[in-house]
């Protein structure tokens, strides 16, 4: 419980070196993993057999939630719905691209692949181990200093967690967690993620 209240105290420091922060403790979960003989190391770069099937998973879990999070921007602060795209696109086109090299890797490097091996004689294989990734997952985004990013973190970890459990591919989970952050960076949420 410490470091959540932490991160919120000092949010305001913390939150202008999140990518360097990132970078760092996943650095360190990679070197910790490497060492490890019992790691499996093909999940870095295998492609699950199923991938395919895996892929329509996503899109069909992303065209509903992804209309849902539309028509909730569109309701809720129609003012910001696409701000980013709309007056400054090439800062949205560098986020795009940026965004999985800078963010995402690292995210899912610690959250998935380093806490699901690390910590599943903990809390088992299934539902308990998806719900600790989940939950500290949410946990580390009370440092961008809003309640609602730790909330859509956690569903957003629920979702990650699920798809990393099935097919045990960072290339998979990564690309579905970049599929939902760059829809929530553009539909107008960023604010919240210190994107804009």
């Amino acid at each position: 419980m410490s470091c959540p209240a932490f991160f919120w105290w000092e949010c305001e420091t913390l939150r202008h070196w999140i990518v360097p922060q990132l970078v760092g403790v996943a650095s360190i979960c990679l070197w910790l993993l490497w060492r490890d003989p019992d790691f499996d190391r093909r999940c870095l770069m295998a492609l699950p057999e199923l991938w395919r099937r895996h892929l329509l998973r996503i899109a069909r879990i992303f065209i509903p939630g992804g209309a849902a999070l539309l028509g909730w921007v569109a309701w809720s602060d129609e003012a910001s719905l696409f701000d980013l795209p709309r007056q400054q696109p090439h800062q949205w086109l560098a986020l795009m691209l940026l965004y999985p090299l800078g963010s995402v890797l690292a995210q899912e490097l610690i959250f998935r692949v380093f806490v699901f091996h690390r910590y599943r004689r903990l809390f088992g294989a299934d539902s308990g181990m998806v719900l600790a990734s989940s939950v500290s997952f949410a946990l580390a985004h009370f440092v961008l200093g809003n309640l609602l990013a730790p909330l859509l973190s956690f569903f957003g970890g629920l979702l990650f967690s699920l798809t990393y459990r099935k097919t045990r591919s960072f290339a998979v989970v990564a690309l579905e967690h970049w599929v939902w952050g760059a829809w929530l960076f553009s539909v107008g949420l960023g604010r919240y993620f210190g994107g804009n």
